[in-house]
């Protein structure tokens, strides 16, 4: 680490913006998730870039077993490092770290709920990272896991409205917009399924769904999904079949419910027939993938796109609303629900 300050400030070479590293096999990890004055038992990389060259790579700041100096964590944040990057191939290993300090955060009383809930979203989009990009890490254990994570999760932003839209206003790297929307959409649906007087259990069964039900466009190309301009016929092909991917990939887990398969294979489905993958009409949809259509759809567009700007959350209900009054697009119950509980809040 001492080697990569020097080098950094040295100048010969600048750290760049956080991009599409996922593509490049590496994870990143914010700062914040790294422990002081403990040691680290995975490689930790930095994305840098030599002056006058266009192409960046990845240097290794901390090497495995190295300990994690409480300087070298103070000189980073002077120097607004957001995030480390982790290899993808040592996921096991992060995620073994992370989900032990996560386990002593939240004994602590030190902590307030918030911070709690930042440290478990945090562990959680990890989570996500992992699962989706991971053939080895799709396993019953993994998603018995998440549900452990959404369970301290719900103790903590339940009767606490503002810890919702604090959670989701935490910003997020280019490179993990998938899963933040994800993320985020697990936080609406928990919290929204709780307004409606549901039961633990299937609110932490519709949270596993809303964390996972974009799978499928783990195998969509990066390119496509950060296109700025129109999609071919081709590359749309490839965006509507994300939710029959993502169900091939989720379906026979033991601890998965059946109800959040069909958030997975359903979530674009229009209730006047106009969706994708099976152009389903309302009673065909599952009643979890109707309000799944409704939380994707505001989330979407709530938030900063590659190619569009964040929509106020007003006139995000206005569009929603008269998508529904044009064309039926979405559960008249379920959309009239939702609008009352972001009313409340």
């Amino acid at each position: 680490m001492t080697e990569f300050l020097k080098r950094f400030v040295d100048a010969g070479e600048i750290l760049i913006t956080p991009g599409l590293e996922v593509a490049e096999g590496y994870v990143p990890l914010p700062l914040r998730n790294l422990n002081v004055n403990r040691e680290v038992p995975f490689n930790v990389f930095f994305k840098m870039k030599k002056r006058g060259q266009e192409n960046p790579h990845f240097i290794k700041g901390c090497a495995r077993g190295e300990v994690y100096l409480e300087d070298w964590h103070q000189k980073l944040l002077q120097l607004r490092i957001p995030c480390v990057y982790v290899a993808l191939e040592e996921m096991s290993l992060v995620m073994h770290y992370v989900n032990h300090y996560l386990e002593l955060a939240l004994k602590e009383n030190v902590k307030s709920n918030l911070e709690k809930g930042v440290q478990v979203c945090d562990v959680m989009q990890l989570w996500s990272m992992n699962f989706f990009n991971n053939e080895e890490a799709r396993t019953v254990e993994e998603v018995r896991v998440a549900l452990k994570f959404l369970g301290s999760l719900f103790p903590l932003i339940r009767g606490d409205d503002q810890s919702i839209w604090d959670l989701m206003k935490i910003g997020r790297h280019k490179s993990t917009r998938l899963y933040a929307h994800c993320l985020n959409v697990c936080l609406l649906g928990m919290a929204f399924t709780d307004y409606l007087g549901w039961k633990r259990d299937k609110i932490l069964g519709f949270g596993l769904g809303a964390l996972i039900h974009d799978i499928g466009l783990a195998r969509v190309p990066l390119a496509i999904l950060e296109k700025k301009g129109g999609l071919t016929p081709e590359e749309m092909l490839q965006i509507k079949r994300h939710p029959l991917d993502g169900g091939r990939l989720v379906q026979g887990f033991a601890n998965l419910r059946w109800e959040a398969l069909q958030m997975v294979l359903q979530h674009h489905e229009n209730g006047d027939g106009t969706g994708y993958p099976l152009g389903l009409k309302t009673p065909q949809i599952h009643t979890w993938a109707r309000i799944c259509r409704i939380l994707d759809s505001y989330e979407a567009m709530t938030h900063k796109r590659s190619w569009r700007e964040a929509m106020d959350p007003i006139d995000a209900i206005w569009t929603m609303h008269s998508d529904w009054k044009k064309s039926k697009l979405f559960d008249q119950n379920y959309l009239t629900a939702f609008i009352k509980f972001l009313a409340g809040r």
